[in-house]
């Protein structure tokens, strides 16, 4: 009797035995169709054999049976998803069904493939990673002696020179840490791509047991390449006093007075962790008795800065006792960023964060402009040192403004906004950032919306405050933006198309578009009108297809009051007023009232459109645009 497939298609139901293991069914349909033996099926994102599938779905039946009664390809590549560390699905390419065996972590399949298969046991997946890799992964300390024992290559790293020593010792297994370093004789000092050791990962997996092991098997506390720190100032940065301690006798004396000095300067309440000034002044107080003892004395040459208080880090224990004696907190937590300026750089990663997380303590407290000085002072550096200025941190930039101006009702230092709008501009122009184009635009829309917002203010008092200067500086700040003439990548919308559109995104305290402020600055400082997106929608046929009618019918006139043209159609040939929902009848009113003034040369362009006269080799090439569009 032939095996039925009417309902389905044979993609599916081979999926759908192998899946829930129905062995006969599937031997049935492979003895009917011998050759989809080593078909690959579609499922999702994965690709897969028969044989592929059923290691994914862990039934060792059915990968006996495929051995035993058919000749399955058992070196046949495929694709399968499997759940990350952080429970995101990661694409794994170029799988064999024995490293999906291992990946799902099933040992009796591993062995299976291996002694009945003959499965190549050091086949590379598109990463690199090897079944013994998978193995180390799920901590499986059986199968990793197994595959050993099997000829497995334990030295063989992952793309990026990822060793298996280094992921077992951040995924925190002691047992198969020690086994790579002691049996296998794996280097216990390879580095990563980003020149971070097997010691690093242990440290940043917060496992004392593992970092105690390393030091004691011959670990060096070397810097990496990423961030320029050593794993002992790695933990010394994250405040684990416990992981300090182990490295006390294997690091030089100079590495374990600045570690200390680090130390203190996690529970200073400068970064995001807790605040405990005791500790702070106890291991700064220690470090500076070692630096006597040892005869190691500060070498400070950066010069003050106001950002700073224009003060210099104290060089003695006796400065430092003269500064705690003042019980000012602020001087503590100043005292704590000139040593992570002294000890990272002013280039390090590490070091903006901290004075980032500064600024959003001052910011807690009310002290806005503050804050402000100081994410500057770290974009200012960034910029220095041609380093990446993440999206989210100008986000923050935006979220504080708006909370001054939409919740605590505090006027925004102008000079700020000014700043702003000289940051936003160099993102947009470098090509570094074009990645993330589109959301920097979003942002940069949010600011002008927040201008605006103060600009046109309902409030006399908000904008009494606003100085002539002031005013002709925002305003020229804005007019330079749009003199760029900045459009989305994905869909060529200008910022005057962004804020007519109810699809982008709100401002931080909800400030929803189409926004008539936005588009009245916008269009005060000359805005393009009539600019067509990648559709050949203008803003006005963005505003007329808005879920929202709040604002349509004021904006409506001030585009049309600029120069707007009601008559331009997009690429389905429609113009604004045919985009319109017929139940939105004040909306189909007001368009139909500003086309009554319609223009002559307006109503003549679209008359040779509709006539199909010929007109390309006649006209100048501004004409011919200006007849397209109608």
């Amino acid at each position: 009797m032939s095996f039925q497939i009417s309902a389905i298609n044979d993609e599916e139901l081979v999926h759908n035995a192998v899946r829930h293991g129905h062995m006969i069914s599937l031997q049935v349909y492979l003895n009917q169709n011998p050759k989809c033996i080593n078909k690959l099926y579609k499922y999702g994102k994965s690709q897969w054999t028969p044989l592929l599938a059923a290691c994914f779905y862990k039934h060792e039946h059915i990968v006996h049976m495929l051995l035993t009664r058919f000749k399955p390809d058992i070196e046949a590549l495929g694709t399968i998803t499997l759940n990350s560390i952080d429970n995101r699905l990661d694409l794994a390419e170029d799988v064999t069904a024995l490293w999906t065996a291992a990946a799902v972590n099933h040992f009796d399949i591993v062995k299976l493939l291996i002694e009945h298969g003959h499965a190549n046991i050091n086949h590379l997946i598109k990463t690199h990673s090897t079944t013994l890799r998978a193995a180390c992964y799920h901590n499986n300390f059986e199968m990793v002696k197994y595959l050993i024992e099997h000829d497995a290559n334990p030295y063989q790293s992952k793309k990026g020179n990822y060793t298996n020593l280094m992921l077992s010792a951040g995924r925190r297994y002691l047992s198969i840490v020690n086994y790579l370093v002691n049996e296998l004789k794996c280097n216990i000092n390879e580095r990563d791509e980003n020149g971070q050791t097997a010691l690093y990962y242990a440290v940043r997996s917060g496992s004392f047991e593992i970092t105690k092991y390393l030091l004691e098997h011959g670990a060096i506390n070397i810097r990496d390449d990423k961030r320029k720190v050593t794993p002992l100032m790695r933990a010394a940065l994250f405040g684990e006093t416990s992981l300090v301690d182990a490295f006390k006798d294997y690091c030089t004396d100079i590495e374990w007075i600045e570690a200390k000095e680090l130390l203190a300067t996690s529970f200073s309440g400068c970064i995001s962790r807790i605040e405990n000034l005791t500790k702070t002044i106890q291991y700064l107080t220690e470090a500076f008795e070692l630096r006597l003892v040892k005869n190691l004395f500060k070498q400070i040459n950066t010069e003050p800065l106001e950002i700073l208080h224009c003060r210099r880090e104290c060089k003695t224990l006796e400065e430092f006792n003269k500064l705690i004696s003042s019980h000012i907190k602020d001087a503590l937590r100043i005292e704590a960023i000139l040593v992570h300026q002294r000890l990272l750089g002013n280039d390090q990663s590490d070091y903006h964060d901290v004075l980032y997380h500064y600024g959003v303590n001052l910011a807690h407290n009310g002290q806005y402009h503050d804050c402000f000085r100081w994410w500057f002072y770290e974009i200012d550096l960034k910029q220095k040192y041609n380093m990446t200025i993440h999206a989210d941190h100008l986000n923050h930039f935006i979220a504080l403004f708006a909370q001054m101006k939409f919740n605590d009702h505090i006027n925004i230092p102008i000079e700020d906004l000014l700043q702003m709008f000289k940051i936003m501009n160099y993102i947009l122009i470098s090509d570094h950032y074009r990645e993330i184009y589109d959301t920097n635009l979003t942002i940069l829309l949010h600011l002008i919306t927040i201008v605006a917002q103060i600009i046109h203010s309902e409030h006399s008092d908000e904008k009494n405050a606003l100085s002539i200067d002031y005013y002709r500086e925002l305003y020229k700040s804005v007019g330079s933006i749009i003199r760029h003439q900045y459009k989305t990548i994905e869909t060529g919308s200008t910022l005057l198309h962004l804020c007519t559109s109810s699809s982008t995104e709100s401002t931080p305290f909800s400030i929803d578009y189409p926004c008539w402020m936005t588009a009245r600055l916008l269009i005060d400082c000359s805005a393009d009108v009539n600019a067509l997106d990648f559709n050949e929608n203008t803003p006005l046929h963005k505003l007329v297809q808005s879920i929202s009618s709040s604002n349509v019918l004021q904006i409506i006139d001030l585009l049309c009051n600029a120069g707007a043209h009601l008559d331009y159609v997009n690429k389905q040939g429609q113009t604004p007023l045919q985009l319109v929902s017929s139940s939105r009848i004040k909306i189909i009113e007001r368009l139909k009232k500003k086309m009554d003034v319609i223009r002559l040369k307006c109503c003549c362009a679209r008359l040779i459109r509709q006539q199909q006269f010929s007109y390309e080799n006649i006209f100048s090439t501004s004409l011919v645009n200006f007849v397209r569009k109608h």
